[in-house]
C-alpha cells in the first residue's frame, strides 16, 4: 500500500494530487475542474478497478473540496456510498485487524465531516509564483536593508556588525537573466511556479545610480558547488522588490550562452533569519577578488587554516570517533611543528585571499612543506592558483613530497611545473 497512515491524506496519491487539485480549481470552474481531474486520473493513474488507489484519490478530492467550501452533491454522495459499501477496505484487511479498525474509524469521521455543513467558500490559489517578473536583460537597482539584522556570512567574508549596518539604505545592481518554471501542473499546464535568475554586480551605491555603463560593471562572486558565479536564483515575487524600492535602469540583452550552466546560488528576499538573510549574502559576495600575495595573516591564522583544511573530508568511517580525533590531533601537531620550523628558519609563506585568507603555502629550502586550502574552497581551483603564484615568485625550481596516489595534487603540481618527489 502507498499509505503511511489510515488518514484520508496519509498516502502518496493524496499528497501528489493536492497540487493538481489546487491548480484545477484555481484555473477552472468547479464542474470543469472535476471533469479534468477525473479524465487525468483515469488515463494516467487508476479507475474503480483499483479500489485502493481510487479511494486514495476520490476521498482526498472530496476532502479538499469540502475544506474549500466547494463540495458538490455528486462528489459527496459518491464518497459516502463508497464508505457505506466498504469499497476499498480489502487492502486494509490484508494489513491486519488493527489497520482495518483504524481505517474504519477514519472513514466514520470522514463521513460525518462530509454530511456536516461545509465551510464558507474559500479563495483557491496555488502557493506558487504564477508569472515571470521583469524582462530578460533588465538592469535593476534594489535597496539594501541591513538595519537591525545580524551579519550572517562571516565564513564567506568577515564583516563587523557596525560595518554591515552602515550599508542600510544603499543600493546594489542586479540583472535579470531569465525565468524558469520549477514546476508545472500536469492537468493545467498554464499553472507554473516561476523563479528568476539574476546576475549580481560588484559594488554598493549611496543612491540609485544613473548613466550606468553595464559593460564596465564587474561580477560579484558567490560560491555555488565547485564554481564561483555572479548568478543567484530568487522568488518571482514583485512584493519583495517593491519593499526594496526597486528601479529598472534599462534593458541590456545578455548572451544567454554565457550562463548556460544555470549554476546559481539561492538568495530569497523573503527570508530574514538569525542565521541567514539576503543582505548578508549580497555583501559577502562584494569586493572579493582572488588575490595571491606574501603572508599578511598571523601564525595562529596560518595554523587554523592548515588544520581546518587537513580535516576537510578526512573522516575515516571505519574508525571510531576517538580514533579519528586521535589521528587528527597527531597530524595537527606535526603541521604546527612544520609551520613553526618554517617561520623559525625564515621560510617563505604565501596566502590566497578570497574575501578572507583561505589558503596557505610555505617554502623552505625550495621545498613546499605546507600547502593547504580551507574546506570547500579546495573545489574552486584556488589551490592551483596558489601553486602557480609560488612558482612564478620563486627564483629556483620548487619540489614537493606527495604520495603517488594523490592524483589530484599530482596533476596540480605537474601543471604548475613543480617537481614531485
Amino acid at each position: 500500500m502507498g499509505a503511511w497512515s489510515a488518514s484520508i491524506t496519509g498516502n502518496d496519491t493524496a499528497q501528489d494530487m493536492r497540487y493538481e487539485y489546487t491548480a484545477a480549481f484555481y484555473y477552472y470552474d468547479v464542474p470543469t475542474a472535476v471533469s479534468k481531474l477525473d479524465e487525468y486520473v483515469r488515463n494516467n493513474m487508476c479507475d474503480e478497478t483499483d479500489q485502493e488507489e481510487w479511494c486514495n484519490y476520490f476521498y482526498s478530492l472530496a476532502d479538499f473540496m469540502w475544506k474549500k467550501g466547494i463540495l458538490t452533491d455528486d462528489i459527496k454522495n459518491a464518497a459516502i456510498n463508497m464508505i457505506d459499501s466498504e469499497f476499498g477496505l480489502e487492502a486494509w484487511a490484508e494489513s491486519g485487524d488493527k489497520m482495518l479498525r483504524d481505517r474504519k474509524k477514519v472513514l466514520e469521521k470522514f463521513k460525518a465531516q462530509l454530511l456536516s455543513e461545509q465551510p464558507a467558500k474559500k479563495k483557491i490559489k496555488p502557493n506558487t509564483f504564477l508569472t515571470p517578473i521583469f524582462e530578460d536583460g533588465d538592469l535593476i537597482a534594489i535597496q539594501l536593508q541591513t538595519a537591525e539584522k545580524p551579519y550572517t556570512s562571516n565564513d564567506d567574508k568577515p564583516m563587523s556588525e557596525d560595518e554591515f549596518h552602515s550599508f542600510d539604505g544603499k543600493y546594489i545592481l542586479i540583472q535579470k537573466i531569465k525565468c524558469f518554471a520549477s514546476w508545472s501542473s500536469t492537468i493545467v499546464p498554464e499553472v507554473k511556479d516561476y523563479w528568476a535568475i539574476f546576475r549580481l554586480f560588484d559594488g554598493v551605491y549611496d543612491k540609485i545610480p544613473t548613466d550606468i555603463d553595464i559593460t564596465k560593471l564587474k561580477d560579484a562572486s558567490m560560491i555555488e558547488g565547485r564554481t564561483i558565479s555572479p548568478l543567484f536564483t530568487c522568488e518571482s515575487s514583485m512584493f519583495y522588490f517593491k519593499k526594496r524600492h526597486y528601479q529598472v535602469l534599462g534593458n541590456f540583452p545578455t548572451e544567454a550562452s554565457i550562463y548556460n550552466d544555470d549554476r546559481s546560488s539561492s538568495i530569497f528576499l523573503g527570508i530574514n533569519k538569525p542565521w541567514v538573510n539576503p543582505d548578508s549574502q549580497f555583501l559577502a559576495a562584494m569586493d572579493k577578488p582572488i588575490t595571491c600575495r606574501p603572508l599578511t595573516c598571523t601564525v595562529d591564522t596560518v595554523k587554523k587554516i592548515c588544520k581546518s583544511a587537513n580535516r576537510y573530508g578526512a573522516y575515516d568511517y571505519s574508525l571510531s570517533k576517538k580514533a579519528n580525533e586521535d589521528n587528527r590531533a597527531k597530524e595537527e601537531n606535526l603541521i604546527c611543528e612544520c609551520i613553526d620550523k618554517t617561520f623559525a628558519q625564515n621560510g617563505t609563506f604565501y596566502e590566497i585571499h578570497f574575501g578572507h585568507v583561505v589558503g596557505i603555502i610555505s617554502i623552505l629550502n625550495n621545498e613546499i612543506n605546507n600547502f593547504y586550502v580551507a574546506g570547500g574552497y579546495q573545489q574552486l581551483g584556488l589551490g592551483g592558483k596558489l601553486l602557480e603564484y609560488a612558482v612564478t615568485h620563486s627564483t629556483e625550481m620548487l619540489c614537493m613530497n606527495i604520495t603517488k596516489d594523490d592524483k589530484r595534487l599530482l596533476h596540480m603540481c605537474q601543471k604548475a611545473g613543480i617537481t614531485v618527489n
